[in-house]
């Protein structure tokens, strides 16, 4: 029952973690020489999501992400909805092709989806007719900030996947468990 209970939990404490995420964010990288090296917790928990949930639950969790980072922003409305959902296909389609064997390999992932999700903004806000304001900022902030969110997602990972482990959301967990229930039955 309890392990029901947490994997029922798992999905509105992750929405609760990204909302602490994006508050901290907001709040604590908001001056100049910090904003350089600002993680994207949204963007962290989309490729995750991408990852280790199937399609419908990663796509309902990516759109609510996606909506809380839109909160909390002036950009134009549907802008962030529609660049991490591209992020998160791009991650899904990817990961059927490619194998990802170890964190680092996710760390890459991280890297490279950083910055498709800077060019993508820039792609939607140039068809908005707003992109031209917009190019030396991306481009500032483009590969510093794709090294900053590859070498946090190595932390930020580890994290989830504890996380996932212990609320019986990761696969190895549920097997484990089903093997001792099973051994259980048996009289061992």
């Amino acid at each position: 029952m309890t392990r029901l209970l947490l994997r029922a939990l798992n999905a509105p404490i992750l929405i609760l973690f990204v909302l602490i995420g994006v508050a901290l964010q907001s709040s604590l990288f908001s001056s100049w020489p910090l904003s350089y090296f600002q993680p994207d917790v949204v963007l962290l928990v989309v490729i995750w999501c991408a990852l280790r949930r199937g399609f419908g639950e990663g796509g309902v969790l990516t759109l609510v992400v996606g909506e809380i980072a839109e909160l909390h922003t002036a950009a134009p409305q549907g802008l962030f909805l529609i660049t991490y959902m591209g992020i998160y296909l791009c991650v899904r389609f990817a990961s059927r092709f490619v194998v990802i064997p170890s964190l680092f390999s996710l760390a890459m992932i991280t890297l490279f989806s950083s910055v498709a999700w800077k060019l993508f903004i820039l792609i939607v806000l140039s068809l908005l007719g707003t992109g031209s304001n917009q190019l030396r900022h991306t481009f500032t902030f483009l590969f510093l900030g794709a090294a900053v969110e590859g070498i946090f997602s190595l932390w930020f990972f580890k994290v989830l996947d504890r996380f996932d482990w212990l609320t019986f959301k990761n696969h190895r967990a549920h097997q484990v468990l089903e093997d001792e229930l099973q051994l259980d039955s048996e009289g061992f």
